[in-house]
């Protein structure tokens, strides 16, 4: 089962996948973790360009993770045989942070070849509450991060959910700005029911 998490950035994307990889495996699942971008020699350039050390368009950096999602793609296939696979971020992150500057349905179709999910699980948090959580939490501040920016990337993923769900995609919005316990407890319900 090929799981996804989205959001903004600050949502609890990495805090919720770990835990969700932790459940899993306490019920006797194997289970492989993994992250976009990833930690390639692309998906190191994308993270310079996300922090601002590194300059580029943002039709670039959209081709950019798509090559490393390619690439991506056969490490996801290989441990799908045997293993749960959750994924902290994917092609709805492309989707919603490029789409400020790109057209979107030109990302769509640079992505349209890539393993549709079974699952996205969508963390919806507001900005105000995202910008805040970064800046507690962390040392560098990326390029999308401010509230305004976030706010706007947080209405794309919106759009991009009803886009999706037409489409057939199983998507499913949890409401993450409340404790870590309580978001995970709405996480772990989905999945169970996904998997009945």
């Amino acid at each position: 089962m090929f799981i996804i998490f989205e959001g903004i950035d600050g949502s609890g994307l990495t805090t919720q996948s770990k835990i969700l990889k932790d459940y899993l495996e306490e019920k006797g699942n194997k289970v492989f973790l993994t992250k976009e971008p990833t930690n390639s020699h692309i998906g190191r350039l994308i993270r310079k360009t996300l922090k601002g050390s590194y300059k580029m368009d943002q039709e670039t950096l959209g081709l950019l993770f798509a090559v490393d999602r390619s690439m991506h793609m056969d490490i996801i296939k290989k441990e799908l045989k045997d293993s749960f696979v959750i994924c902290d971020r994917y092609y709805f992150s492309n989707f919603a942070y490029q789409m400020l500057n790109v057209d979107l349905n030109h990302l769509i179709r640079i992505n349209s070849r890539f393993l549709k999910p079974d699952l996205t699980i969508f963390l919806d948090v507001p900005a105000e509450v995202c910008k805040k959580r970064i800046d507690e939490n962390r040392e560098h501040i990326e390029i999308f991060e401010n509230r305004e920016t976030l706010e706007r990337i947080r209405k794309n993923y919106i759009k991009i959910i009803k886009l999706f769900k037409k489409k057939g995609y199983n998507i499913v919005k949890i409401d993450g700005n409340r404790s870590i316990e309580e978001t995970h407890a709405d996480i772990v319900k989905c999945v169970e029911k996904f998997l009945e």
